[in-house]
């Protein structure tokens, strides 16, 4: 027995590589849905809507491209202060993080955002979060969505105020549902934040056992974004309305349109188109977004073929250019 050769160590077998939560999505039959209903209302759009698709191409073709280009730097420059912002309510909840490493992680949830349905790309970025730094997922889920509700209450603060100066204070009956129910969600927001904060874990009782601690460190993540610096997040969330208006005012301003949009109108403009991202049947907003712009843009006087020029520029830039930066991102990421 003691002659006997010893056996080989076993070799472990080589580890499970993990297949991609992003890429595991677009696969779902959910998400092939939604693109299903997305070409169909494309269909429909194209089909049933009448455009001057050769005047639209004249005017892009005569764009003129260093205008362009500072739309360009605008949008992509939104994602700095949104990262800037995501950084100081991390900190906020006792994280330290670097900007880089951040900005890499917004970039691909805002990717996702655009080929997924849902928003799930805000589930997906605290995925990454939790993936690539030591911040639970559900405490970075609750920082991402305190940092929505301030997107959103002060997106609709600064659509009341554009929207009362572009109409003179007289808003046009068109409108008025989408205020409505813009205010409405804006107030429910704020009472289920008031709800969340004085509950004192009363609520956490109805969850299953498992789910409490996560629970509780999202109500971590949620409440305490909000514990400093508010003026400053406040200041900051501005400044990325801003700048998504400034995109758009750039965009107009490279078209040969001829035509005066008064600031307050662009800012109005850039808001709706903005807002209707929001809603989570398509991916991105797509045809929602462009119909909205279009819609507007005409209400505001220009021909149809002039705003389908301004909603195709634009969408190239807050669409599709974001496809493509963020599928190289991702592709990048998913190879290291």
């Amino acid at each position: 027995m003691l002659n006997r050769k010893m056996q080989p160590a076993a070799v472990p077998p080589p580890a499970v590589v993990s297949r991609s939560a992003l890429k595991d999505r677009l696969l779902d039959p959910r998400t092939l849905i939604s693109f299903g209903i997305l070409a169909v209302v494309l269909f429909v759009v194209l089909t049933h809507v009448q455009f001057d698709y050769g005047a639209s191409l004249r005017a892009i073709s005569q764009v003129n491209l260093l205008i362009y280009a500072l739309a360009f730097a605008a949008f992509y420059f939104s994602f700095v202060v949104r990262t800037v912002r995501w950084e100081i309510l991390l900190r906020n909840t006792g994280e330290s993080n670097r900007f880089g490493e951040l900005f890499h992680i917004v970039i691909l949830a805002w990717f996702a955002n655009c080929v997924l349905p849902a928003k799930m790309g805000d589930f997906y970025r605290a995925y990454l979060l939790r993936q690539q730094t030591d911040v639970s997922a559900s405490k970075g889920l609750g920082t991402i969505f305190s940092e929505r509700a301030l997107d959103f209450l002060v997106l609709m603060s600064l659509l009341v105020v554009s929207g009362l100066i572009s109409f003179r204070a007289s808003v046009p009956e068109r409108f008025v549902p989408a205020f409505i129910v813009g205010l409405v969600i804006a107030g429910g927001l704020i009472a289920g934040l008031l709800v969340v904060r004085f509950s004192d874990g009363r609520l956490s009782r109805y969850l299953p056992e498992r789910l409490r601690d996560r629970a509780s460190r999202f109500k971590h993540g949620l409440l305490s974004a909000f514990a400093g610096r508010l003026p400053l997040l406040l200041g900051l969330t501005v400044l990325v309305w801003m700048a998504e208006s400034t995109r758009l005012f750039l965009v107009v301003q490279a078209l040969p349109l001829h035509v005066s949009l008064s600031l307050a109108q662009i800012m109005f403009i850039a808001l709706v188109a903005s807002l209707l991202t929001t809603i989570p049947a398509l991916p991105g907003g797509l045809v929602l977004v462009e119909g909205g712009i279009i819609a507007v843009l005409v209400f505001f006087g220009l021909t149809a073929s002039q705003a389908l020029s301004v909603a195709i520029l634009d969408r190239l830039i807050s669409y599709w250019s974001l496809i493509a930066v963020g599928l190289v991102v991702f592709l990048m990421s998913h190879r290291r």
